[in-house]
């Protein structure tokens, strides 16, 4: 009987908890949204820097991808042991960060140095823009006769090149790879802006021993070097030698 119970305590130490779930941990991830996340092909950056992290973990899952909404109310009627959040009771350290900028056409010779800058142009930006990109943009939002949010996301690039909108709020790994689509023969040149901070994403789970599991394994992989190999791998810029994605 001792011999079962030491197996299982050094099982849970070395797989998480979901060793006494008895059943894999339910995961939801986003839908596709390249270069991030392709559900089809079973890829993208953020794709691999979740699974790989839990696998490394020992952590036994199932990925479903979900709408951030449907997943978060999932997770509230604990129907998922783990899914995306900015904060919660209990995260894991950040293991991506999307890189908002504005993007404008450099023919326009717009200069943006803050986010109050904004307020004369016409702007475009993504679903619910004005909840994660602090309180100066919020205030951006609220003037309705410049500013529209855009879905699907693909669409400011269109507006951006015919002029409709002047600037483009977008994570600029998904807006670089939407352009080579939109204008493939880089006809127009892009002058994105830093003016926001990154948003930071982490994982909330139910149990507070298989996040330190996690954040364990995701410390590891950041000192490996996998983020700049992902970088690679997906033709994404760097930063200084840093991906824009990397916390």
């Amino acid at each position: 009987m001792n011999s079962k119970l030491t197996s299982l305590g050094l099982g849970c130490l070395l797989f998480g908890c979901s060793a006494l779930h008895g059943a894999p941990l339910q995961v939801a991830i986003g839908e596709s949204k390249l270069p991030y996340v392709s559900a089809e092909n079973r890829s993208g950056v953020e794709y691999e820097l979740i699974t790989r992290t839990l696998q490394d973990a020992g952590i036994d899952f199932e990925l479903q991808h979900l709408p951030n909404k449907r997943a978060r109310l999932m997770f509230e009627r604990a129907q998922l042991d783990v899914a995306i959040a900015t904060e919660g009771a209990i995260v894991s350290e950040p293991y991506i960060a999307y890189k908002n900028m504005a993007i404008t056409l450099c023919e326009q010779q717009i200069k943006l140095r803050k986010t109050a800058d904004l307020a004369p142009y016409q702007t475009g930006a993504f679903n619910n823009a004005n909840k994660f990109l602090g309180a100066d943009f919020t205030r951006i939002a609220a003037n309705l006769m410049h500013y529209r949010e855009i879905s699907p996301q693909k669409l400011m690039n269109g507006m951006l090149m015919a002029k409709r909108i002047d600037v483009a709020i977008a994570d600029i790994n998904i807006f670089q790879h939407d352009q080579r689509e939109v204008d493939p023969q880089g006809s127009k040149a892009l002058c994105p802006f830093a003016i926001f901070a990154p948003t930071l994403y982490r994982l909330e789970f139910r149990d507070p021993a298989i996040r330190d599991r996690f954040n364990q394994s995701l410390s590891q992989l950041r000192a490996s070097g996998f983020y700049e190999a992902l970088a690679k791998k997906y033709q994404l810029p760097l930063d200084r030698q840093r991906p824009y994605f990397k916390p």
